[in-house]
């Protein structure tokens, strides 16, 4: 398993890809982790209606804001946004090390709306063996 060290980057990134899925599914979000000896994965996905096909090769660009959308489901009330929270979290991600994909489910897939994968190379994020953590002696003279 893994050792990584807390990156806020990719802690707020995440947390934004998870909460648009929340936003966006009808009642089920999963988050997968995965690694190999050579990179780490994070697959998020909902069952909500996924991406709007005009724009799911533009996901992530500033101002593309269109997700297909249940009027009923409230999610975001009164909230139509900019498309600037997946701009934010990608950018992040990616200055990270990790590549994103954008997919739509499909029958195959266990909840069939929205995918978002970061993957990155292991060794972007993994912790050396080195101590974290321990305080330094600091000489004032």
């Amino acid at each position: 398993q893994p050792q990584t060290f807390r990156k806020p980057e990719v802690i707020h990134g995440l947390r934004n890809l998870i909460q648009n899925a929340v936003d966006f599914s009808k009642s089920q979000v999963r988050v997968d982790i995965r690694w190999s000896k050579d990179s780490l994965a994070v697959k998020i996905s909902d069952d909500g209606r996924g991406y709007a096909p005009q724009v799911i090769n533009r996901i992530g660009d500033p101002f593309v804001r269109r997700r297909n959308r249940s009027s009923t489901h409230g999610a975001r009330p009164g909230y139509d946004g900019m498309g600037l929270g997946l701009f934010i979290a990608k950018t992040l991600l990616e200055r990270s090390g990790a590549d994103l994909e954008f997919l739509n489910g499909t029958k195959s897939d266990p909840l069939r709306g929205a995918i978002v994968t970061s993957t990155w190379p292991r060794h972007k994020l993994e912790a050396k063996d080195e101590p974290v953590g321990e305080n330094q002696q600091i000489k004032i003279e």
